[in-house]
């Protein structure tokens, strides 16, 4: 079973340890690889997935346009329109929390959750050079944005580790997290690996929990029915994306029986 300790933060999503499974979007007109889908097939495409999500049990969803590689600080009114509008229809009888990201937009992000009601986003804070070039996200401007738009109540799902970059803050993470704990309250604290599908180094988790009682830490990528078990041992909850894919690659549709046996292997370390 997975223990809960008495030091442990509040629940997050409702429940103890979370899975979250990710919906990602084929790539959107206007992006580099747009394959010339119309909306009702992106939709159906997403729609396929997120269907197989809830009915093998996942306790929440997050959807976001990772087709659109490689990704923007800025996006454009053609996404934000349509990634919108199909989120709020793929959205609309939904039973279970779910979250959305804009990449790589956290005002975008906001908005979106503003407008269809979403339960959390997904931002970073920080300063990165990487493969999407300079990337500045401020977490003052975030907040501010997010109280100008009435958007207090979106929770803030936040990364503060570099994600197929290099952070600019040479401390180390747990003291990058136990400041912003301080300074920004965050709704949940998320730790990428090197990339997607990647484990980050789990004694840093570790370390990040340590350094931030009370605030719920996410691992967010390197998830598998293998690694499981060690995640959920430190991580308040798991977001999964790359490794219910056909084949295990990001880019492909979801494949039903691998997210199957991962809720499988969910439900075996919950004990039930």
């Amino acid at each position: 079973m997975i223990p809960r300790a008495a030091n442990d933060p509040p629940l997050l999503l409702g429940r103890s340890k979370p899975v979250i499974g990710m919906v990602h979007l084929p790539p959107l007109p206007g992006s580099p690889f747009d394959r010339g889908l119309t909306n009702d097939q992106l939709l159906d495409a997403a729609r396929r997935d997120l269907d197989v999500l809830v009915a093998e049990g996942f306790d929440a969803v997050s959807i976001s346009n990772e087709g659109d590689r490689p990704y923007v600080s800025v996006v454009s009114r053609e996404t934000l329109a349509l990634f919108t509008a199909l989120v709020a229809r793929l959205t609309e009888h939904l039973t279970v929390p779910f979250g959305c990201g804009v990449l790589q937009d956290p005002r975008a992000g906001l908005a979106v959750a503003r407008a269809v009601g979403a339960t959390f986003v997904r931002v970073s804070y920080g300063v990165t050079a990487g493969s999407f070039g300079m990337v500045i996200e401020s977490p003052g401007e975030i907040l501010r944005y997010r109280s100008q738009i009435g958007a207090d109540r979106v929770q803030l799902f936040v990364n503060l580790s570099p994600h197929y970059a290099t952070s600019l803050d040479t401390r180390p993470l747990p003291e990058v997290a136990r400041a912003a704990r301080a300074l920004a309250s965050p709704d949940a604290i998320q730790v990428f690996g090197a990339g997607a599908g990647a484990l980050p180094d789990l004694e840093t988790v570790r370390q990040v929990k340590a350094a931030v009682p009370g605030v719920p830490v996410i691992v967010a990528s390197g998830a598998t029915t293998d690694t499981l078990q060690d995640i959920l041992a430190v991580a308040d909850a798991v977001i999964v994306g790359t490794s219910l894919k056909k084949d295990g690659v990001i880019w492909n549709p979801l494949d039903r029986e691998r997210a199957r046996a991962f809720m499988r292997r969910v439900r075996d370390l919950r004990g039930a």
